[in-house]
């Protein structure tokens, strides 16, 4: 009956182009604190939360995972790897069948490997707080950030009535005191709706009216409870992973392979949580970013004091004169020298070199999705 974290580790992150490749995804970047990468700072974060942390990632990226993680002591099995790529839903199913399968009445908290997190503290309080939540009431709960602008790129969470704070419990006796102490101060809701990346308008009234928490994709729930709501939206998918976990248990990775590429891809979120009629909704405030963009990058760096008086940050061997706000990543190997910019993005790679207005990093995507269309596929 313990806390089990996941920490999905799956994508490219197209969006930061051409640093981020298929073959080195956002993830395995040196974009965290202090130059580690997104995948080992977010499970330095929470590798002393509970009994264990798994990462789930596609096979292909299973070993620069491993390799990632070393020195951090974690246990044999701390890398759950999806033999294709199926999205959240599956994904999610899978890990949460395994761990089930030594734990059956493990509560499950899932995050993102790909977020950059001001307030270490925070977040663990908040990761933990959703955790109990879920230990409390025998369902999924999930954490919400209180907007700070209109944004159109991020989902919504609609707060319902606000739940008595007694109701919680720790999830599990392993649990820091400091991290306890903190997750129960925490303010709880139902939740009552959904909003998927609202037009500006929406948003600007969401953030007006206050009723709406930004979606961090941050879930909690009970190992069984999940399953059971899986198998309820989904019967073949739930019986699928049981049938891949049954099938790695016996060493058949062949099998466990050929079961779960027949699968249909699928969010978490369509599929199971935006089902449900119960959920809860923790509020916690700490500087987050999901880095969807260079400039989104750019701003968590500046957050984080990064940045020199005029507002720029620079990575590699980089030379200014009379810029401002821009962001410079030299990763080629050579200079890269810049005067009398303001507001820009420039990223060299030993084979490709972004130039981009930060007020139009978010077409970045489309840049990709034009090389991939030019058969490009080198560069991607």
């Amino acid at each position: 009956m313990g806390l089990h974290v996941l920490v999905l580790a799956g994508g490219s992150g197209t969006r930061l182009w051409p640093l981020s490749r298929r073959s080195v995804p956002k993830h395995l970047l040196p974009l965290g604190p202090g130059g580690s990468t997104l995948l080992r700072a977010t499970v330095e974060r929470v590798s002393d939360l509970g009994e264990s942390v798994h990462v789930v990632t596609a096979a292909d990226q299973a070993e620069r995972c491993r390799e990632e993680l070393r020195g951090l002591h974690l246990g044999s099995d701390s890398v759950i790897t999806e033999p294709e790529a199926r999205g959240t839903g599956p994904a999610l199913g899978l890990a949460t069948a395994w761990v089930a399968r030594t734990d059956p009445d493990a509560v499950i908290a899932s995050v993102h490997a790909d977020s950059r997190v001001g307030d270490a503290a925070a977040y663990r309080s908040a990761v933990v707080a959703s955790a109990g939540w879920a230990r409390a009431t025998g369902g999924m709960a999930t954490v919400g950030l209180r907007p700070t602008h209109p944004a159109t790129g991020l989902g919504y969470i609609q707060l319902g009535e606000v739940l008595p704070g007694e109701r919680w419990r720790s999830p599990a006796a392993a649990v820091p005191p400091a991290v306890a102490s903190g997750a129960a101060a925490l303010p709880a809701f139902s939740a009552a709706g959904f909003v998927e990346k609202p037009d500006a308008a929406r948003a600007a009234e969401y953030l007006a009216e206050g009723r709406h928490l930004w979606n961090l994709g941050l879930f909690a729930w009970p190992a069984q409870a999940f399953l059971e709501q899986l198998r309820a939206a989904a019967e073949p998918l739930a019986d699928a992973v049981s049938a891949v976990v049954d099938a790695r248990a016996a060493g058949d990775e062949a099998r466990a392979t050929a079961i779960y590429a027949a699968q249909r891809a699928a969010a978490v979120e369509p599929l199971v949580v935006e089902r449900l009629t119960q959920l809860v909704v923790v509020e916690a405030s700490f500087a987050w970013s999901d880095l969807g963009s260079w400039s989104d990058l750019h701003a968590a760096r500046v957050g984080d004091g990064e940045a020199d008086a005029s507002g720029n940050v620079v990575a590699g061997d980089v030379l200014l004169l009379a810029a401002t706000g821009t962001l410079v990543e030299s990763r080629g190997g050579r200079l890269v020298a810049v005067a009398g910019t303001d507001g820009l993005v420039i990223v060299d790679t030993p084979d490709a070199l972004l130039v981009v207005p930060a007020a139009e990093a978010q077409r970045v995507k489309d840049l990709v999705q034009r090389l991939s269309a030019e058969g490009r596929e080198d560069l991607l």
